[in-house]
């Protein structure tokens, strides 16, 4: 095959590079991050379904909240008139769909006709006014400013974009210029869901950056260091480049965008690309001999590993893709997209291979110096072996024992760095304001009741009242603080036992938008009736979350039960199903990439008992990285779910690479055991290089910006270590035991 694929090389580069032309577009489009919601479920999650009804009856659930804060107090003229000005500036943005806070709140009044509505703030404001005002109307102060009034709240909600993911970024940098321009600095920080969003934007697209230059500078000393030869660094890192390239050209063109997964396609392209070029200059290496001409060593060395160099990469392609069984879209896209970045580089090693191998003369560095060191540990693992069977029955015994202690969760802001503008406006929220975060409940009365029934209304304030007792619970606003808000109003201190009344409450519900035209519209669906109650509460992991919603269903269930449905809709409730998605996708992806190995290295071996002996040891990495992952207290989420299957696919690569040739010169007639030495010094060389290569290229990976990429990096760098040791000690314990 290598004879007619050299005569068309020519032809073949051409279609390489037609196709680099035609996927440029998908390239720059690639490179536009999102981290939304889109990327994170599948299109038919059923989680979606109250996610999208929310957005359907409310709009946009991500509500920015900003909070405005001063040391002494923010009841003055000059903070009024900059709270006024500040709403008008932000309501004037395109993509705000309003503005929730003190500078265009009204208050419900009596006039010479009835009620009436006036803004709360002016230009010429009675300060001792105001005070009283919200004195008298308490629910409706909760909302506004603090109990000292040293801190105020805005809710800026945005309007819902059908490009809305990708001009986030841009929207927030200029509601931050529009606030900037009107509040002296220091004086406030902003935050919610979608400043998380475009956090995480930031730095994915900032870490896609640092770790392709990382990556290929990583590649361009090994090869520089090792051979020494610029057309063979122009090989290896020609190889990687344009499968990384057509990768995501690919990944662009199908309308993807980078995420905090997908942020790794390029490094995890780059080191386990390379694996296979390694191993075709080490055969290559081999035959440096006077009998070889340049053409002969070339295409011989291509053929040798070819055979296994296409197994190791279908096994590592098999552990990818078996992340399809994730129920996250974002582990699914990740495993497919870096799946065709291994596909890509293999087709390149042979492509680039038989265009500029044949140009380079074949290595003239003798490697007897390196047989000669793997042939000697061999025969130290052997001469030892009762110590290196107690040593690793000790690693594997503590690894189990860190397994149990594995625990899942997520915490979104546990993916900056501690002195991020993100967290750091997060913690000073907290501190002026208490709990922020937004937690969305729908209510559906039952029974053809409507919202102002008196049974729901009260039912409604009951289940307020017990949520605010729960911890990390701030405020509850929802669709009954406005009754209580028009009656306080009308009546002042006898409003709460207004809610008693059916009269009152109809009364109260025609005026309501015309008193809180605003809030009216965020908390009432007057077509279907459905109410929506928002439980403001503290930044909590996925796990914390899940467990105070079930509180939460527990309370409404007791409290609204008889008279209203109540679902947990917006964001939040997504984000506490992440606990349940990454346990499955570990558990699915994981047995699914066993099988798959299996039965690829069987096929490959074709011996069971061989392939069974050369699976069995690269459990070794796995169970030590999780065994890592619990005496660290790490916790399975996004960036750790997928690591065990990924890393058993591609610890097995060097098996596959130390069995073919085992197989290859037992078949010559040789005893195990000296079949065991000449394929160690042979092909141990360059299991040491490649297994060098990952460990340094993942182990860079804490310089990341993302926690995401750092605990990736960290974990499979010590999957890679436990490979190597297994490979070098365990593997040849149980040949010399197995195969006599």
């Amino acid at each position: 095959m290598l004879p007619q694929l050299y005569r068309l090389r020519y032809t073949f580069l051409l279609i390489t590079a037609l196709a680099c032309v035609l996927l440029w577009p998908g390239v720059k489009s690639a490179l536009v991050v999102d981290n939304s919601l889109t990327v994170w479920f599948l299109k038919n999650d059923p989680a979606l379904i109250p996610y999208r009804t929310f957005q359907k009856y409310f709009g946009n659930d991500e509500v920015l909240v900003l909070v405005v804060k001063d040391k002494k107090s923010l009841l003055s003229q000059k903070h009024f008139d900059a709270f006024i000005q500040l709403s008008r500036k932000l309501e004037a943005i395109p993509e705000v769909a309003g503005v929730i806070g003190p500078g265009n709140a009204r208050v419900g009044g009596s006039g010479a006709f009835g009620p009436a509505a006036q803004p709360l703030l002016s230009a010429h404001t009675d300060t001792l006014q105001v005070k009283r005002t919200l004195a008298q109307q308490s629910i409706l102060r909760q909302q506004l400013f603090s109990s000292t009034y040293k801190a105020a709240r805005f809710l800026i909600v945005l309007k819902q974009l059908p490009d809305f993911d990708t001009r986030r970024g841009d929207i927030l940098e200029r509601i931050r210029y529009t606030i900037a321009g009107t509040l002296p600095a220091h004086t406030y920080h902003l935050g919610g869901v979608g400043v998380i969003f475009a956090g995480l934007n930031k730095l994915s697209q900032q870490d896609f950056g640092f770790f392709l230059g990382i990556g290929y500078l990583l590649m361009f000393l090994l090869i520089l260091f090792i051979y020494r030869k610029p057309l063979l660094l122009v090989y290896a890192l020609g190889t990687v480049a344009l499968a990384t390239y057509l990768t995501l050209g690919i990944y662009g063109a199908l309308g993807y965008r980078l995420n905090l997964m997908t942020t790794l396609l390029p490094i995890i392209i780059i080191l386990l690309g390379i694996m296979d070029v390694l191993h075709v200059l080490n055969e290559r290496t081999q035959l440096t001999s006077d009998q070889f001409e340049p053409k002969e060593a070339a295409l011989a060395a291509l053929t040798h590993v070819f055979r296994p160099c296409l197994f190791t990469s279908l096994t590592t392609m098999a552990g990818f893709l078996a992340l399809s069984v994730s129920p996250m879209a974002i582990l699914q896209t990740f495993g497919m997209f870096a799946a065709l970045g291994i596909l890509l580089s293999f087709v390149f090693t042979y492509l680039l291979g038989i265009l500029l191998l044949p140009l380079s003369k074949p290595a003239a560095r003798a490697t007897a110096t390196a047989n000669t060191r793997m042939g000697s540990l061999l025969q130290l693992v052997q001469e030892r072996q009762r110590f290196f069977i107690l040593l690793s029955l000790g690693l594997v015994g503590m690894s189990i024992a860190g397994v149990f202690q594995l625990k899942s969760d997520t915490y979104t802001l546990g993916y900056f760095p501690k002195n991020h503008l993100v967290v750091q406006d997060h913690q000073a929220m907290e501190a002026a304001w208490g709990p922020y975060m937004p937690l969305e409940l729908l209510v559906q009365p039952k029974n053809g009741r409507r919202l102002d029934d008196k049974q729901v209304v009260q039912a409604a304030v009951a289940f307020a009242d017990a949520v605010r007792q729960l911890h990390g619970v701030g405020q509850v606003f929802g669709f009954q603080s406005l009754y209580q808000a028009g009656l306080q109003a009308r009546f002042k201190e006898k409003g709460t036992r207004m809610l008693q009344s059916q009269f009152y409450l109809t009364q109260v519900q025609k005026q309501l938008t015309t008193d809180y035209p605003a809030l009216t519209r965020q908390f009432i669906h007057a077509p279907t009736q459905t109410g929506r109650i928002t439980i403001f509460g503290s930044m909590a992991s996925a796990r914390q979350l899940s467990a105070k919603m079930d509180t939460l269903l527990q309370l409404s269930a007791v409290t609204l039960g008889k008279v209203a449905t109540v679902t947990p809709s917006g964001y939040q409730p997504m984000y506490a199903d992440i606990v349940q998605y990454v346990t499955s996708s570990q558990v699915n992806s994981l047995l699914l990439s066993l099988v798959l190995v299996f039965l690829l290295v069987w096929l490959f071996i074709r011996d069971l008992k061989l392939a069974v002996l050369s699976v069995l040891p690269n459990f070794f990495p796995i169970i030590l990285m999780l065994g890592f992952m619990g005496w660290m207290h790490i916790y399975l989420d996004t960036a750790t779910a997928s690591i065990a299957a990924i890393a058993l696919s591609f610890c097995i690569d060097d098996t596959i690479h130390f069995i073919y040739h085992y197989q290859r010169v037992r078949k010559q007639g040789k005893t195990p055991a000296d079949a065991q030495r000449a394929t160690m010094q042979h092909v141990g060389p360059a299991i040491v290089i490649t297994s060098a290569v990952l460990f340094v290229g993942y182990g860079l990976m804490i310089f990341g910006s993302l926690k995401t990429v750092e605990l990736f990096g960290t974990l499979t760098a010590v999957a890679v270590a436990g490979a190597l040791y297994s490979q070098l000690f365990i593997f040849p314990l149980l040949l010399k035991r197995f195969d006599r």
